[in-house]
């Protein structure tokens, strides 16, 4: 116990010891504020790329122009999204999802249905009408795909981006990634392509 009363004393004595000690005290804080500073760049860089690559999907479902070698325009907005997302080091956790539908006013609207026991879901034998022709009833009524001509397209993309600071981050959530996402909606323009219709055949739900 003396021996650290000494050791006390010669740091109130020396310069080099206060200094020491101011060292020892803002280093934390300092780490703390240009890591905070490099993650959250790093955030934003992402989300940057995250909305360029909708806007240009976006202009290429629109169009319908896409380059030799790719059959469908849904394929090539999948391996465009994926390369932007590549120039910024993001290679895993991307959700891509599109969605084609008739009209603005159909976008997460459920399949319509005759809910005779009015539990609000489609079931014990009740009507609905199949409009995403994937013979089930579901909630939201888009077809999967960027459609065709003056058809509607709803562009979405997620990310689960793992957090550089995991041993700080860790005290203030248990969740190691943060999820940044983005979407739109567009009506591609009548460029001459097939156009996606929407089913009309009447199926019974299980």
């Amino acid at each position: 116990m003396q021996a650290i009363k000494n050791l006390f004393k010669k740091f109130k004595r020396s310069e080099l010891g206060a200094f020491a000690l101011e060292y020892a005290l803002i280093l934390p804080v300092f780490l703390t504020l240009t890591l905070g500073s490099i993650e959250v760049g790093r955030i934003l860089m992402v989300y940057s790329a995250l909305e360029g690559a909708v806007t240009e999907s976006t202009r290429i479902s629109i169009t319908g122009n896409i380059p030799d070698g790719y059959a469908t325009v849904d394929a090539y907005i999948e391996d465009y999204v994926k390369d932007s997302l590549n120039n910024v080091g993001i290679d895993a956790g991307v959700e891509i999802s599109m969605k084609v539908y008739d009209s603005f006013s159909d976008i997460g609207s459920e399949e319509p249905f005759t809910d005779e026991n009015g539990d609000l879901t489609c079931n014990n034998g009740e009507f609905y009408t199949d409009v995403n022709g994937n013979s089930s009833w579901d909630v939201d009524m888009g077809a999967t795909g960027a459609g065709g001509e003056e058809n509607i397209m709803v562009m979405s993309i997620n990310v689960e981006l793992p957090y550089m600071m995991h041993g700080f981050i860790d005290a203030f959530t248990e969740n190691p990634n943060i999820n940044l996402g983005t979407s739109t909606a567009v009506r591609n323009e009548p460029y001459g392509g097939v156009a996606w219709t929407p089913s009309d055949a009447v199926l019974t739900c299980v």
